[in-house]
């Protein structure tokens, strides 16, 4: 342990596992967490830290913990002031000939977000990127006004850095843009924003949906780098105006339209006529204080209303866009051996659907051996990367974003399928043991649908047996599933078990040898 160690009143205590503060501080101050003069993290001592014996505090975040290794100088600082109030010194992990470095695998700062998740913060891009990145804002505001025909503007943290700063927030990460719906039932409001990701996507930005009226798209900003938009749609519905997911909120019309505009790096951007109203109402009347730290007070009510209207299909979505990217050295290349197992057993030149494809890796295999391949996956930055190499290839290979658990999606894809000249095959390797009941409910549609004059379902899933294994990499959202229970529900929806294998050594990786099944199922005639 190290510390404490005193600058001023206040004192820091530094270990491996935590961080405290000790004296006179003030509970509801934003205080900056800098090690080696990195800012990594903004906490607020009322929310974030436990008072105990010794001071209060929290543990390091679990994203954060991979990069605790070596030598830190740990130092807390007041955020709107920059005033330092505290420092130690720390060996992380007993390491003495290395210094933290809370970095990505190109080089940029990393910043824990209010989530606790790791973000690359716009902080860390340079002036040139930044214009840029406006330019296309413009752009996408320019289609959703236009062409799409709804009133667009910035909102949420674009707003409040473009109203407080005339630029956007250092440690935001993406770009928060709304649009008002022209209606008021929220089946109404829904289908309107069905309409306004397809007009986004016909007109080059590429739509992928959080919930019924949460679009996100992507703002392409050249030599391979790329931010996200946040598209929300914005509805009154009796008398309250509902900004998903975190604003529900009784204000005047006028307070939105007619829209106004105010510059931000140069570029004029619309805005809703009272900003600033809109702002005291979203973030409270200390707005213009800057505060990193900032969660919003969601009511459960809130919540459950919106989540019933409209529903969520991003659950784990921002883990698996990054998950490539923060784990590269453990993200495998070469065709998984159930892959090889499945052209082993079932050879075939039908298209292969390979439902949950990640990076692509067993999808470009099998194209390499001959077959046409769609690989769908909801992780954006996957299906980028595996069109990038299937580019430098030149396979017989698509990739498409899709998301399971959204069930318009899945009859859409069902419809598509059914309607091939020769039905597919499925594969799912890894992928059940990934997703909710809704997802599988969804699959077993898509397989009636798309299955019954012929083709195979292939999945490859983790079993209960395996919840007492070790692991080499965190499941995020990961379920150990009863292989009984898979087939019943395989059953019920018309399916029968062609082959099913379950045990150790079928899906070895490194130091894991986890306990899995394998199912062959069908759902036309035998």
């Amino acid at each position: 342990m190290t510390g404490p160690s005193r600058s001023g009143d206040i004192s820091v205590i530094v270990t491996d596992q935590r961080i405290a503060l000790v004296g006179p501080f003030d509970d509801d101050l934003t205080y900056d967490v800098l090690i080696n003069g990195q800012h990594i993290w903004s906490v607020l001592p009322t929310r974030d830290l436990t008072s105990r014996q010794g001071g209060a505090g929290t543990r390091w975040p679990r994203a954060l913990r991979a990069h605790l290794v070596g030598h830190g100088r740990v130092v807390v600082r007041e955020h709107v002031s920059g005033r330092e109030v505290a420092a130690a010194e720390h060996w992380f992990g007993g390491v003495q000939d290395g210094e933290v470095s809370v970095v990505g695998p190109g080089g940029d700062p990393l910043l824990l977000d209010k989530w606790r998740r790791l973000i690359r913060p716009l902080a860390s891009e340079d002036d040139e990127s930044l214009g840029r990145l406006m330019d296309r804002v413009v752009a996408l505001l320019d289609t959703m006004n236009n062409t799409c025909g709804v009133p667009s503007f910035i909102c949420f943290g674009t707003l409040l850095g473009a109203v407080r700063d005339g630029a956007p927030i250092g440690h935001d990460n993406d770009i928060d843009v709304g649009y008002l719906s022209a209606f008021e039932h929220p089946v109404d409001v829904a289908r309107e924003a069905f309409q306004v990701a397809r007009v986004l996507h016909e007109n080059g930005w590429p739509a992928r949906r959080g919930s019924a009226v949460r679009i996100n798209t992507r703002l392409d900003l050249g030599g391979g780098q790329a931010r996200r938009a946040d598209v929300f749609t914005c509805a009154w519905v009796e008398g309250v105006l509902y900004m998903p997911s975190d604003v529900g909120v009784k204000v005047p019309r006028e307070t939105m339209l007619p829209l106004g505009t105010v510059t931000m790096l140069g570029r004029e951007v619309p805005v809703p006529a009272d900003p600033e109203s809109l702002l005291t109402l979203t973030y409270g009347p200390g707005w213009r204080v800057p505060d990193p730290s900032f969660e919003y007070a969601r009511s459960l009510g809130l919540r459950r209303r919106l989540e019933g209207w409209y529903g969520g299909l991003s659950r784990g979505r921002k883990y698996w866009d990054t998950f490539e990217k923060k784990s590269p050295d453990l993200v495998p290349r070469k065709p998984s051996a159930f892959a090889r197992w499945v052209a082993r057993e079932q050879p075939s030149h039908r298209l292969l659907v390979d439902i949950g494809t990640g990076t692509g890796r067993d999808a470009l295999w099998m194209a390499r051996r001959g077959r046409p391949v769609l690989g769908l996956d909801y992780a954006v930055t996957a299906i980028a990367g595996a069109r990038r190499r299937n580019r430098s290839k030149g396979l017989d290979a698509r990739f498409e974003v899709f998301n399971i658990v959204d069930t318009r999606a899945a009859l859409i894809l069902g419809a598509r399928l059914s309607r091939q000249a020769e039905p597919p095959d499925l594969y799912a390797r890894f992928f059940l043991h990934s997703i909710t009941e809704v997802g599988r409910a969804n699959l077993w549609r898509v397989a009636q649908m798309s299955l019954r004059r012929g083709g195979l379902f292939f999945a490859e899933f983790r079993t209960d047996r395996d919840a007492a294994l070790s692991h080499v990499l965190p499941g995020r959202g990961r379920s150990f599933l009863d292989p009984d229970l898979i087939v019943s529900e395989i059953e019920a929806s018309g399916g029968r078990i062609v082959s099913r294998v379950e045990g150790q050594g079928l899906a070895v990786f490194g130091s894991e040898d986890p306990h899995v099944c394998r199912l062959v199922a069908a759902w036309s005639r035998p």
